[in-house]
């Protein structure tokens, strides 16, 4: 009985690795579908310390400290933590710096970074003026190490890499209604930088992830809901691409908070006449 067990196990390993090699897309798409499974536990075990460290720094004195306090889900950039942050505070802010840079509503593409740890940087993308998804990108660098460093600030045009690599063809296996990446192009000293999926920088190699939720407060900032932000992106803009209508994004270092915050300063310390 135990040899037939063990004759019948073995049957079944050799007829999945034969599977495995007549049809390679479908490990393509089991590890795709893995390393998203894999984010998603990193994000809810990060999530669950968190809490539990909360538990144990939480002071009696805290909650009378707090009382009288306005709560709200969202708050200022300088404050984000975990939270939302608040797009009509967000674009108050930007209004303010309007003389030296271009409106929203100026320019097709628009990232708003606002932080930096030093190992991820997050941003909002506008699109035709109007708040699109989060955006997660590489840290900084003033010397760029390849595959670890965002590009710099400044518009570039967009247009489509009409190349099928590899990534390419995997996104093709996993969606039906791709085609070919949309490209960020005539970045200095950079190419193939793509607006693409992913969760952490870890994703990227200098290019843009999208997403439709963001968590700042953990050890490793991370997006949430890339696939659904990126398909909603990719419906939108690549049909305008493909018809070679001229588009392009703008992208924002972070100091557009700091201009925008000391010409609020300083507007409201000159008396009016």
């Amino acid at each position: 009985m135990k040899r037939f067990a063990g004759l019948l196990l073995l049957a079944l390993v050799i007829l999945t690795v034969a599977f495995f090699i007549y049809n390679p897309q479908v490990i393509e798409n089991i590890w795709m579908w893995l390393v998203g499974f894999i984010g998603y536990i990193i994000y809810f075990l990060n999530k669950g310390a968190d809490s539990i460290k909360n538990l144990f720094k939480k002071s009696p004195f805290s909650e009378s400290s707090d009382k009288g306090k306005e709560s709200s889900d969202k708050v200022p950039l300088t404050q984000l933590g975990n939270k939302e942050p608040d797009l009509a505070h967000l674009e108050s802010l930007f209004n303010k710096i309007q003389g030296e840079e271009e409106s929203l509503s100026q320019t097709d593409l628009t990232v708003l970074r606002y932080m930096d740890d030093g190992k991820t940087t997050l941003g909002l993308l506008y699109v035709d003026g109007r708040f699109f998804a989060y955006t997660l990108e590489d840290t900084h660098r003033d010397e760029k190490i390849s595959g670890n460093t965002r590009i710099p600030e400044g518009r570039y045009p967009l247009s489509f890499n009409p190349n099928l690599t590899e990534l390419t063809q995997r996104y093709r296996n996993r969606f039906p209604w791709f085609e070919y990446h949309i490209e960020i192009q005539n970045i200095p000293n950079y190419d193939l930088v793509y607006i693409h999926i992913g969760n952490t920088h870890q994703d990227t190699r200098g290019c843009i992830l999208l997403a439709d939720g963001v968590n700042a407060a953990s050890a490793e900032k991370m997006v949430t809901h890339s696939q659904k932000a990126y398909e909603r992106f990719y419906q939108s803009i690549y049909p305008r691409v493909s018809s070679n209508t001229p588009l392009s994004i703008r992208i924002l270092n972070e100091d557009w908070i700091k201009k925008a915050y000391i010409k609020s300063t300083t507007s409201q310390a000159i008396p009016q006449t």
